[in-house]
């Protein structure tokens, strides 16, 4: 009796390790099926990332490419620009109409002369000519008054980071407030003449409104929005971002 137990005893491990053989056999059958669909898919994400950097890359070909037509295109755009002003501007003399000068949040808004004598104030404001003070849009200053009393009695209303316009035939240029002050009228060194670094200067007499002689000037300060080797680009020429 014991024998016939021993001999089932056996059997039934002998069968138990027939089916774990088979169960592992199995379980490694499947797993060596998984590791193919996993080298598979490794190779295919590897095969797709390859294809998305060359997408990428050539994106980036395009980009800069389209960046350096526009590029060109802007550089003669510019050098069209510059020179239709030279054109405009070569037989300016004093006492001509230039434009026009407006500034944001002021009721300042008139003609705009080369020259600030007596008789371009009667009618507007005059850029001064001479010093070395430059036109619209030049590299320098431009530095443009009016009288106190009338066309520019109300510079006292322009804020700092406001804009100023110079509106003329051969572009507007814009230029933003940075400082206001009032100096005496000998103070000269105030004045930016002379300067090399492009920036517009609106001045007239101080109080405003005073309609008798004065010995101070109100000056505001403002450098040009956007500026190349040029000059001042113009509105019409200038960058989104600016």
């Amino acid at each position: 009796m014991s024998r016939r137990r021993g001999g089932l005893a056996v059997g039934i491990a002998a069968g138990l390790a027939v089916v774990f053989a088979a169960a592992a056999i199995c379980q490694t059958l499947r797993l060596r099926a998984m590791g193919r669909q996993v080298d598979a898919l490794t190779a295919q994400t590897a095969d797709q990332q390859q294809q998305l950097d060359s997408l990428q890359q050539q994106l980036a070909e395009a980009q800069a490419a389209r960046e350096a037509v526009e590029a060109e295109a802007q550089t003669a755009l510019r050098s069209a620009e510059l020179a239709r002003a030279a054109e405009a501007k070569a037989d300016i003399a004093d006492g001509d109409q230039i434009g026009r000068v407006w500034v944001e949040g002021t009721q300042v808004d008139c003609p705009l002369y080369w020259g600030d004598t007596g008789s371009q104030f009667r009618n507007g404001a005059g850029a001064h000519s001479t010093d070395g003070c430059v036109l619209p849009g030049e590299n320098g200053t431009v530095f443009v008054g009016g009288h106190t009393d009338s066309w520019f009695v109300d510079l006292k209303s322009a804020q700092i980071g406001g804009i100023i316009h110079l509106e003329t035939p051969w572009g507007t240029f814009s230029y933003q407030i940075t400082e206001t002050k009032v100096i005496g009228e000998t103070e000269i060194d105030q004045c930016r003449w002379g300067a090399e670094e492009p920036s517009c200067i609106l001045y007239t007499c101080y109080p405003f409104g005073i309609q008798t002689p004065t010995t101070q000037r109100y000056l505001v300060y403002a450098d040009p929005i956007e500026t190349d080797a040029g000059g001042v680009v113009p509105d019409e020429l200038r960058t989104a971002e600016s």
